[in-house]
């Protein structure tokens, strides 16, 4: 028979089974020369880019899903926070990437991703007062900018297209009660409450808003950018009503809902083809893009690509019909009309500007163009693979099966380096199989 055994005593007191001795034990002493690993721990140089590259375009595609997500119909408030701290992280690690790898030029395939971030971001959230809204300076450089770009192709393109139109101080334009209900019409169609135009805070409509005029170039671009990526390229008759229509709708958001006086709201829209040899090229952020140009350009002929002159011509006529300088002159208030009988040209005395937006905007709903746009944008999205990071979220990776995808993970273990260099040696073993 085994002896019971007291329990030891500690300090001359018997400690109970079961309970934790509620003295703090004794700190280990570090020597001199030894630090906390968290001061000098950093990521290994070697595989740092890739792991950035692979981060920022994780960030970026889930921050364009997290925009389209906020304008789908009855959105709830998680999406709408889910897009504040999508967009906020994207940035910061943007602004981190750009600072640590400040030489090094991104792929096609991220530079368009980002690209496409920054339409879909400023397009569905414009509406709105929001952490993504720019500043006012940052409005007025841009609108500057997309302003000396019309007026430089303007003065380099002999046939541009554009019918002279005569808007001056006789010409009927909205007044600010007409203004207020074109808003509210406006955000009513696309699900948001309308604004009171009394306070302060108002916001759709005002200069501080970003409207549909500032966001046609970035348009242009996104859409040059994926053109360039195609083989072969070429626009197709679907982008350019897309695109000729996106141009109708910047110019009558100016009139009806901005209030714009003057014709240079109808040039900077349309100011759109293939400009000439000597003009001046278009930038962003500080560097030449040539995909804008090549994107209008006849890849055989050298010309301009066929059918965009017309295309455009068209979506002008519905808010200027076709009238020769000599009639305008004489009449500044009379605009040629066509009749809906036989084509014929009527002339119609004392036509109001206004009316004939107002029916143009009743023919192309807002609503429906920004499902248009926003259905582009989401197939854009989908046209260049996923990141690979998103991929393993799914447990697969392309060009390989779910089986083949874990046994690699395994391969690869936990080290996040490995998996890197591993996924770049595929790449090219892929490549190489696929010539």
């Amino acid at each position: 028979m085994n002896t019971l055994q007291a329990p030891p005593i500690a300090n001359g007191r018997p400690k109970r089974e079961g309970t934790i001795d509620p003295r703090p034990k004794k700190r280990i002493r570090l020597d001199d020369g030894t630090h906390a690993a968290i001061e000098t721990r950093c990521a290994d140089e070697s595989t740092l880019l890739e792991v950035d590259i692979l981060i920022l375009d994780y960030l970026s595609y889930q921050s364009i899903s997290a925009c389209f997500a906020s304008r789908r119909p009855r959105a709830n408030l998680s999406l709408a926070v889910s897009l504040a701290h999508s967009l906020s992280m994207t940035d910061t690690f943007l602004a981190l990437f750009q600072h640590r790898h400040d030489k090094y030029t991104l792929d096609a395939e991220l530079r368009f991703r980002l690209l496409l971030l920054k339409l879909a971001a400023l397009f569905t959230q414009r509406l709105t007062r929001n952490p993504s809204t720019p500043s006012p300076a940052s409005l007025k450089r841009l609108r500057e900018t997309n302003h000396a770009r019309a007026r430089d192709w303007l003065s380099t393109v002999t046939t541009h297209s554009l019918p002279f139109v005569l808007i001056d101080s006789t010409t009927v334009l909205p007044s600010p009660e007409d203004l207020e209900r074109d808003r509210a019409h406006v955000l009513h169609s696309l699900d948001l409450p309308a604004e009171d135009e009394a306070y302060e805070d108002a916001y759709y409509g005002t200069a501080d808003s970003v409207a549909l005029l500032d966001l046609l170039p970035l348009f242009v671009q996104v859409s040059a950018a994926r053109n360039a990526m195609m083989d072969p390229s070429g626009l197709t008759g679907a982008w350019m009503r897309m695109a000729a229509e996106f141009m109708l709708q910047a110019a009558l958001e100016q009139y009806l809902v901005f209030g714009a006086r003057g014709t240079e709201v109808i040039e900077d829209a349309f100011a759109w083809g293939l400009r000439a040899a000597d003009g001046q090229r278009m930038e962003a952020d500080g560097e030449e893009v040539d995909e804008v140009d090549d994107m209008f350009t006849d890849a055989v002929y050298e010309t301009e690509v066929e059918g965009w002159a017309d295309v455009k011509k068209a979506y002008l006529a519905e808010m200027i019909p076709p009238v020769n300088e000599a009639q305008a002159k004489s009449s500044k208030d009379t605009y040629l009309l066509h009749s809906s009988d036989n084509n014929t040209g009527v002339t119609s005395p004392a036509f109001h500007f206004i009316s004939r937006l107002e029916m143009v905007a009743e023919k192309h709903p807002m609503a429906a163009f920004e499902t248009k746009i926003l259905g582009f944008l989401d197939a854009l999205a989908q046209s260049i693979p996923e990141p690979v990071l998103v991929q393993l979220e799914k447990g697969q990776l392309d060009g390989m099966s779910k089986g083949n995808t874990q046994e690699f993970l395994r391969n690869c273990g936990s080290s996040v380096a490995h998996l890197v260099s591993a996924t770049g040696k595929l790449k090219d073993f892929s490549a190489e199989v696929e010539e």
